[in-house]
C-alpha cells in the first residue's frame, strides 16, 4: 500500500514536471504514457538495500536484448540493474573443505556471468575484474579454462554479443558439433540459438569442403567471409584432424 502510494505520489510529480517544463510533449496520453514509463523505470533502478542477501550487491549490466550496432557506443548501450552474489554459502563451505583460491574464483566467475544473464544482463570481464578486484586476465584465464574443461559457454557480454575477441564460442559449438551433439543441445549447452549454432556449424562446413580445392583467400571471396574467419574455421579443422 505504502510502495503504491509512493509510485503514484512520483507519477503525480512525473506529470507536474512534464507539463510545466516539458510542453513540447504534446498530450495528455503522450504525458500519462512517458510517466509510466519513467516510473517503471526508477522502479527497476531502486532496490531497498535490505532486501539484498549479505553477499549481495547492486549493479548495472548491459541489457542482453540490447545488441551493439554502428554508432551504439558504451556510453549509448542500455543498462539494466540487476542483484549479483559476491559471496555465497558455497564459497564459504569451499573455503572450509580445502578448495583452493583459483577453485572459489572460478566458481565466482561462473555463478555471476550466470546470475547476471537470467536477469537480462551481461556483463564484460572488465565488469567482473573490478567486481572481484582481480584482473581481467585472471577473468579471461578461468572463464576460458571452465569453457574448455566444460565445453559450456559462459553469458559474457563478449560472447554473446558477439563483440572484442571473444571467438572461443565458435570453438566450443564446433567442436560439440564434431563429437556428434545435435543443434537443440549445443544451442542449450552454449547459451546460443539454434539459428546461431546452425549459421557456425553450415559455414564450417563450407569451408570444409573448400579447404581440400582452395586457399584461404579464395575460399573467403567465394563464400564472402572475411579472411581471418576463414582461417579460424581452418585451425579448428585441423585440430581435428
Amino acid at each position: 500500500m505504502i510502495e503504491t502510494k509512493v509510485t503514484s505520489s512520483l507519477k503525480g510529480s512525473v506529470l507536474d514536471l512534464i507539463q510545466n517544463d516539458y510542453q513540447f510533449i504534446a498530450g495528455d496520453k503522450i504525458q500519462e504514457m512517458f510517466a509510466n514509463d519513467l516510473v517503471e523505470v526508477v522502479r527497476k533502478s531502486y532496490r531497498e538495500p535490505w532486501k539484498l542477501e549479505v553477499g549481495q550487491i547492486l549493479w548495472y549490466g548491459a541489457k542482453a536484448s540490447e545488441k551493439p550496432n554502428y554508432g551504439k557506443n558504451s556510453k549509448k548501450t542500455p543498462l539494466t540493474p540487476i542483484v549479483l552474489t559476491l559471496i555465497s554459502k558455497d564459497d564459504l563451505e569451499m573455503k572450509k573443505e580445502g578448495y583452493s583460491d583459483r577453485e572459489i574464483m572460478e566458481t565466482k566467475v561462473v555463478r555471476i556471468f550466470k546470475e547476471a544473464y537470467e536477469q537480462e544482463a551481461l556483463l564484460t570481464h572488465s565488469d567482473m575484474a573490478y567486481l572481484l578486484n582481480v584482473s581481467t586476465g585472471t577473468v579471461s584465464k578461468q572463464a576460458k579454462g571452465y569453457m574448455q574443461r566444460t565445453g559450456e559457454i559462459l553469458p559474457t557480454r563478449g560472447i554473446i554479443h558477439d563483440i572484442g575477441r571473444a571467438v572461443t564460442h565458435k570453438r566450443i559449438i564446433l567442436n560439440l558439433y564434431i563429437k556428434g551433439y545435435q543443434t537443440p543441445d549445443i544451442a542449450r549447452m552454449t547459451n546460443h540459438t539454434q539459428e546461431a549454432c546452425d549459421r557456425y556449424i553450415k559455414a564450417y562446413k563450407k569451408v570444409e569442403k573448400l579447404s581440400k580445392k582452395m586457399k584461404s583467400e579464395e575460399i573467403a571471396q567465394i563464400l564472402g567471409m572475411g579472411k581471418s574467419l576463414v582461417e579460424e574455421y581452418i585451425r579448428i579443422l585441423n585440430e581435428e584432424e
